[in-house]
């Protein structure tokens, strides 16, 4: 009896004592909770909260409106959101701790909208469907002024099943260059409210005119890790230049680019950190083709979906018009319709990995000698995957993605220099193309292109031609297939001032120099992934940089 009373009494001790520990621990936890309250009441702004409207005046006030604004429904749910979608357990990075890395409230879903009511209303339809939408701080940018009421009142219509907040651009009465700079200036204002004003350590942009495959926010969650993991990247992508219908077919495969995919694309606020004191005041040709050229980024690899994760949906567009080629491309597009959950391992997209797999793969590639023998390699659908390496130059490339049916102009979806696709119509055929400039490791070396020995850059004299400037270096000749090896930022910056940056533009003087202070483009470096760059070429405003060979 008396040893039955002392274990009894022994038993009550450690229960008071687990009590008192829990208390601790739930106090801490209170704690935690009410400071992570505070810091998003200092950021008040950015609260996903029903019902919020943010304007942003031009003095940096900040004015939220908000008849409901309650913060029991701000909080509410937290948990549920944080295992919402959660419903599979994939290997690799892909595990429920990496789920988390976007389920804490470390992230926003920005749509970039401006007057179309329709598209908002689409692209926000295909939001709200995603089953792990209430993960992400929502948000709506407006940057019209006289659309924001018939905008806000779409927005309206979606809160009663998410919480979405709306941010409003002030406008810019003396912002120059049209639509496409007033794109660029959304997007940096959307880009600079999410990082420096909401402080969010991830966020992911959605043009509005862009609906949503079912799996894109898992997508998103299940990558966010390898942001975080490896170095050599800076963003994630929804889509895929080359994700047409006649070449893709894995919608679990995604792969790694240099050249920025956009159409959906995360990055974290480190990668903001670095290029928000360049952002340019008017990015000719778009702020995407100066994140691609201009911005210096380092490191420059995307992650990129084989099979798209959005869907462009309008042809009234800045860009895209009823009839135009780029519509007709877009129609051409597949999306993934690849269910919620379903997409798994993503660890094979790590650097070193990649690497070793894609060398790996393409190590014993038989080398083709042209366009010609494409024909020879489709045959019949075998078992087993085939690769085949196609030497290329950047100028040539319209030819190649013509007979290959990729996107026309540039070599999008590549990596550095190397574009991985399925041979039309033939899933089991798989052509590399590899620059002949870059090679990979990959050409033999008569296959490549290499700089000339005793070859000199030179600055050309204001609307003089290469032509005419490398005589004045004694024996020396312009050669063009040496242009593109100046076709860069860094090598024009070692040659001109570049005071408005580098950007991207379309002719063959390029690369070249804007002197002429009346130009858009005044003061600018400017580079190509288009045109191919000539001798002879000159323009009045411009100051090529030029690549001289002994004679």
């Amino acid at each position: 009896m008396l040893l039955g009373l002392i274990l009894l009494g022994f038993l009550l001790a450690l229960v008071k004592l687990y009590l008192v520990i829990s208390g601790e621990s739930l106090a801490g936890s209170l704690d935690s909770a009410s400071g992570s309250v505070q810091k998003q009441l200092r950021l008040a702004h950015s609260l996903a909260v029903a019902g919020s409207t943010v304007t942003v005046e031009p003095a940096s006030h900040v004015i939220i409106t908000d008849s409901n604004l309650n913060l029991d429904r701000s909080t509410a749910g937290v948990a549920d959101r944080v295992s919402e979608g959660i419903g599979a357990r994939p290997d690799g990075l892909a595990g429920v701790a990496s789920l988390e890395l976007l389920a804490k409230g470390r992230a926003a879903v920005v749509i970039i909208a401006h007057d179309r009511t329709d598209c908002l209303e689409r692209c926000l339809k295909s939001l709200v469907a995603q089953p792990d939408a209430g993960v992400f701080s929502l948000v709506v940018s407006l940057d019209d002024p006289k659309s924001f009421e018939k905008m806000e009142a779409v927005v309206d219509r979606f809160r009663e099943q998410q919480p979405f907040a709306v941010w409003r651009k002030p406008s810019e009465p003396d912002l120059k260059g049209g639509a496409v700079a007033k794109i660029g200036a959304h997007f940096r204002f959307a880009l600079s409210q999410s990082f420096d004003e909401a402080g969010h350590e991830f966020a992911i942009f959605i043009e509005n005119d862009l609906t949503l495959a079912p799996d894109f926010l898992w997508y998103f969650r299940l990558t966010a890790p390898l942001l975080e993991k490896d170095p050599s990247l800076f963003c994630v992508s929804a889509w895929h230049d080359n994700g047409f219908r006649e070449l893709v077919s894995d919608e679990h495969r995604l792969f790694r680019t240099d050249y920025f995919p956009g159409l959906g694309w995360m990055i974290r606020n480190d990668t903001w950190a670095s290029i928000r004191g360049i952002w340019p005041r008017f990015p000719s040709t778009g702020w995407d083709h100066w994140l691609r050229h201009g911005s210096g980024l380092r490191p420059r690899d995307c992650i990129a979906p084989e099979v798209p994760r959005t869907h462009h949906e309008d042809e009234q567009g800045t860009n895209v018009r009823t009839g135009s080629e780029i519509a007709k491309l877009l129609a051409r597009m597949a999306t993934s319709t690849l269910p919620h959950g379903q997409l798994g391992d993503v660890s094979y997209l790590l650097n070193d990995r990649y690497e070793a797999h894609l060398h790996g793969i393409l190590k014993d590639a038989p080398v083709l000698s042209g366009l010609a023998q494409l024909d020879s390699i489709a045959g019949p659908d075998s078992d087993a995957e085939r690769y085949y390496i196609l030497p290329y130059v950047r100028e040539d490339f319209k030819l190649f993605a013509k007979r290959l049916l990729l996107y026309p102009g540039q070599p999008r979806a590549a990596r550095k220099g190397l574009v991985l696709s399925r041979l039309p119509h033939s899933p089991k055929v798989w052509v590399a193309l590899v620059d002949r400039r870059q090679g990979q490791g990959l050409l033999p070396e008569a296959e490549r292109w290499q700089p000339r020995p005793g070859q000199q850059l030179l600055a050309a004299q204001p609307g003089e031609s290469c032509d005419g400037a490398c005589p004045r270096l004694g024996a020396l000749r312009c050669e063009a297939r040496q242009l593109e090896f100046a076709n860069s930022c860094g090598a024009l910056r070692g040659f001109f001032a570049c005071e408005e940056g580098c950007g991207h533009q379309v002719g063959s003087e390029i690369p070249a120099y804007v002197h002429d202070r009346s130009r858009d483009t005044a003061l600018q470096c400017l580079v190509t992934d288009e045109a191919a760059p000539t001798c002879a070429a000159k323009h009045p405003s411009t100051s090529r940089l030029c690549v001289c060979v002994p004679a």
